[in-house]
């Protein structure tokens, strides 16, 4: 572990290591708050590393501190389940020296479900294996070139991560700020331009995004390095395209995203927003069907959790309904609601999605069926009041806003005809 200011976080951490870690290493590259304290209660290998603003070199520096055969890389805001732990220790019995280990990281952010991704997290310790890059560190690249045979396992390693979007953002501009040094300082290759586009985009900076993306996917073609990242690096350009409403070029990016992924459900669910966003209705059915009944599978980059399959038949009853082909729709939507049961959901997820992409229409229909078989949540009575609102019915739109704080009121929550002009 490489650490710093992570008294809060620490002693959970290593509790949860502790029952498989047969060495504990820890780096601190200058804590003030007691931190190494915490570290030296657990065990006796605490380092000082100058920070030099060089992720690699302080894990590379942790690494050679190891005396055992494997190493297992974590961070102070990572958790290991016991399950996870009993998963590791039955994993050493396949530690050869010539096999190297991917976990899955359940990135978890209050208020949504986790974005999953793999990480080769665990390898073993020879000199030929380096973690390159001062940010973003990656030892996938000198486990390529060292032959090693790449294990995908079940282990899932808890990452609480930055809870606040402030917090995040300054974690973007420091990223931000090591990556343009380093390409100052020569560093010319894929992972570093498609780290740099992936961090440009948050920050607002589109145009140097696309730049930063365009110029990873050639250098990844000249390596023959990083193909998992391609795809990515194409879907990438797609948000950035549709961003600026560039639909042809959005949608020839999905194309080629299409072409390489093939059956990847959670890149063709990604793929199936944009087209929706977009209008692009048929696009978007064809992609979200190589969805239906497909498992979650985590890949190299960090993506959401696939809608469980109540949702994905609303998704597509979205479309049908944009393509006025209401019976399908229908169908779907009493799909996702068998029995009646749960149709004010059914219907109140459709609006607030219909709401979201800006179908005032749709969302006028979709929220006022629901309130039909059931009440609105506060939020969707938000939406609501502003679909009225657009459509000049400010009374009702007031009377709507009563309802999501709590007040009585005497809409006629059943009235199809009330909104009519």
């Amino acid at each position: 572990m490489i650490v710093r200011n992570e008294s809060e976080n620490l002693a959970g951490a290593l509790e949860s290591f502790s029952p498989f870690a047969d060495e504990i290493v820890i780096v601190d590259t200058g804590s003030s708050d007691g931190t190494k304290e915490i570290a030296a209660s657990y065990t006796s290998r605490v380092y000082d590393f100058e920070w030099i603003e060089d992720f690699s070199a302080a894990r590379n520096f942790a690494m050679s501190k190891a005396s055992r055969s494997y190493q297992l890389w974590l961070d102070a805001d990572d958790r290991i389940t016991p399950e996870n732990g009993r998963r590791i220790e039955e994993l050493k019995l396949q530690f050869n020296g010539r096999k190297a280990f991917y976990f899955i990281l359940e990135m978890h952010r209050p208020g949504s479900s986790p974005s999953c991704c793999l990480q080769l997290r665990c390898t073993p310790i020879i000199p030929e294996l380096r973690f390159e890059g001062r940010v973003h560190e990656q030892i996938f690249p000198s486990v390529v070139r060292a032959g090693l045979e790449q294990v995908t396992t079940e282990i899932a390693v808890r990452h609480s991560g930055y809870v606040d979007e402030k917090t995040r953002m300054a974690k973007n501009r420091r990223n931000l700020a090591i990556m343009e040094r380093e390409r100052a300082d020569g560093r010319d290759d894929g992972a570093l331009h498609f780290f740099l586009a992936v961090t440009y985009a948050p920050l607002g900076m589109r145009q140097e995004a696309v730049v930063s993306m365009e110029k990873a996917l050639e250098r990844f073609e000249i390596e023959q390095s990083n193909p998992s990242l391609i795809p990515e690096g194409y879907l990438v350009l797609a948000k950035l395209a549709f961003e600026v409403e560039d639909y042809d070029r959005c949608t020839h990016y999905l194309s080629i995203v299409r072409s390489l992924v093939k059956g990847s459900p959670a890149h063709n669910f990604n793929m199936g927003i944009i087209y929706q966003r977009m209008g692009k209705h048929r696009e978007a059915l064809e992609v979200f069907r190589e969805v239906s009944g497909q498992d979650y599978t985590p890949v190299i980059f960090a993506t959401d959790p696939l809608p469980n399959p109540r949702e994905l038949l609303l998704h597509m009853a979205y479309s049908w309904y944009c393509l006025d082909r209401h019976r399908e729709a229908l169908e779907l939507i009493n799909a996702s609601a068998p029995q009646g049961i749960g149709a004010c959901k059914s219907w109140e997820w459709m609006g607030t999605k219909a709401f979201i992409f800006g179908n005032v229409e749709l969302a006028a229909v979709a929220f006022e069926t629901a309130m039909r078989h059931g009440t609105l949540q506060p939020a969707s009575w938000q939406h609501l009041a502003a679909v009225y609102k657009q459509k000049g019915f400010s009374r009702k739109a007031e009377e709507c806003l009563l309802r999501a704080k709590g007040h009585d009121s005497s809409f006629p929550g059943n009235d199809a005809k009330s909104h009519k002009g």
